[in-house]
């Protein structure tokens, strides 16, 4: 497997990047996932006879949420040490894991009902690797990702000023996501029943006391005009 000068920095970078990344393991960062996983599942409608396949798996947050659906899942990812990781942690579960680039993927077309990613789109080539996600979806399969909203002012502080970006530990080709771009990407591309919106307003580092406050409030932010648009990420949904 050959793969270009900007995967081959993602590799690196995920090679020697703890397991526990930035927030991933707080309270509010599992609340996140716990989170992101109800909404996959209302939307996707996922169940046994149903084939998924997950992109950018990393180390399994949003793996290990999604096997009580008792579909089939393959979850990739491009970094064969997590791949690894992973196989070795999951050994147990009725669950594939492969080494695969979503700019182009082995697998055939028209293979898959659903294809979903947390935070997976702002680390690749975005139009390549949702042609993809078109190319092996099934006619009427959707999918589903999460990706942070380069609007929200901790993101866009964090990709712009140096020393913010080192201690965040962000990739040097990590950048985010605009609600209408992608809306429009996805229309180039052929999707239809296009969904993206504004969501999420608890920060990783929330105090656990207090994630049930900033979630009823970042629920009643979610839906103003103009403040909805600083979130801190995208739900993207959207059919074959």
């Amino acid at each position: 497997m050959t793969f270009n000068k900007r995967i081959k920095n993602e590799i690196d970078h995920f090679t020697h990047l703890p397991e526990i990344w930035w927030g991933a393991k707080t309270a509010a960062g599992q609340k996140r996932y716990d989170n992101k996983s109800k909404i996959f599942k209302k939307l996707c409608k996922i169940d046994k006879n149903k084939k998924v396949l997950e992109i950018g798996a990393g180390y399994g947050e949003f793996t290990k949420r999604i096997l009580d659906s008792e579909a089939q899942i393959i979850a990739t990812d491009v970094t064969p040490k997590v791949v690894k990781s992973c196989q070795k942690k999951f050994k147990n579960k009725d669950i594939k894991f492969k080494v695969e680039d979503s700019n182009n993927l082995s697998f055939k077309s028209n293979s898959f009902d659903v294809v979903c990613g947390i935070s997976i789109l702002h680390h690749v080539d975005a139009e390549k690797t949702l042609k993809e996600c078109y190319r092996v979806l099934k006619k009427g399969g959707n999918i589903f990702f999460t990706e942070p909203n380069l609007l929200n002012p901790h993101i866009l502080l964090g990709l712009n000023i140096p020393w913010i970006r080192s201690k965040m530990e962000y990739s040097d080709d990590e950048t985010a996501l605009i609600r209408w771009e992608v809306e429009k990407l996805l229309k180039k591309i052929g999707f239809k029943k296009i969904h993206v919106r504004n969501y999420d307003f608890l920060h990783p580092k929330t105090p656990k006391r207090m994630i049930p406050y900033i979630e009823r409030i970042g629920e009643y932010l979610e839906e103003i005009p103009i403040i909805k648009e600083i979130s801190g990420s995208l739900v993207i949904y959207a059919v074959k």
